[in-house]
């Protein structure tokens, strides 16, 4: 079933998307080897922080330029991505070792198989795994946000080849304002759709309304949601000003 979703997607892909769309499936299948190698590293005990940076890199360069060339477009989204990311890198790995998130939840500690037939003994950091989950999780929204304001953006300096760089600030900001909502409303449902069983295993149990607000298992969910909100926010004037300036700049010369 699942080699037969992956053909409709495939076939869907090539004749909406036509060669672009081939692009985009190559782009894919690269990050997701990216990210299997990844896993990989971390399991045979390479730093967590070494891995999760040179994937971060490895995943934005296939997304952006890969997919849409090398431009002020792409260039201006990249940086915009590096500058977010780094700061919200510090506070990411302040939250995970702040609450200790790290590691198996109440749900999966307690299960059968992760008690008789695994061993949770990776002498690996969990601390460090989670910021890296939360971290990947997050740049995948944050590289759509940007681009999503870059090419916009664009667009109106091409129509409107006279708008002052204020103008171009102001209308990347009125754009993002414009998507930022479908966005966050995409994390939230992507977290909702997976939990829905979960939580009904949750009322089954009759677990309380308190346990379940201050359980590892709801913040380790949620925490994923809100850095990519915050993310997606704080990325979206960045993307404006550097394609803005980025522009004013191609002008000169």
């Amino acid at each position: 079933m699942i080699g037969i979703l992956g053909l409709i997607l495939l076939f869907s892909v090539i004749i909406v998307g036509g060669e672009r769309g081939a692009i985009s499936l190559i782009a894919l299948c690269g990050n997701l080897l990216l990210l299997s190698l990844s896993i990989f590293l971390m399991a045979i005990g390479v730093p967590s922080l070494l891995v999760t940076i040179g994937a971060s890199g490895a995943v934005s360069c296939i997304t952006l330029f890969y997919q849409n060339g090398s431009n002020i477009k792409t260039w201006s989204a990249f940086v915009a991505v590096v500058v977010t990311m780094s700061v919200l890198f510090v506070f990411i790995y302040g939250v995970v070792w702040r609450t200790e998130i790290g590691g198996l939840n109440e749900i999966q500690a307690v299960g059968e198989d992760v008690l008789y037939y695994y061993n949770v003994n990776l002498g690996i950091s969990m601390k460090n795994v989670m910021a890296s989950i939360i971290i990947l999780s997050t740049l995948g929204a944050v590289l759509d946000m940007s681009l999503t304001v870059t090419v916009s953006v664009y667009e109106v300096k091409n129509h409107k080849p006279d708008i002052t760089i204020t103008e171009m600030i102001k209308s990347g900001m009125h754009i993002g304002s414009e998507v930022i909502g479908t966005t966050v409303n995409t994390l939230l449902f992507a977290y909702l759709g997976e939990s829905l069983l979960l939580f009904s295993y949750l009322k089954m149990q009759k677990y309380s309304m308190e346990l379940l607000l201050n359980s590892k298992i709801l913040f380790q969910n949620c925490v994923s949601m809100f850095f990519g909100a915050i993310a997606c926010v704080l990325v979206m004037p960045i993307s404006a000003i550097l394609l803005a300036k980025m522009a004013w700049l191609e002008e000169l010369e």
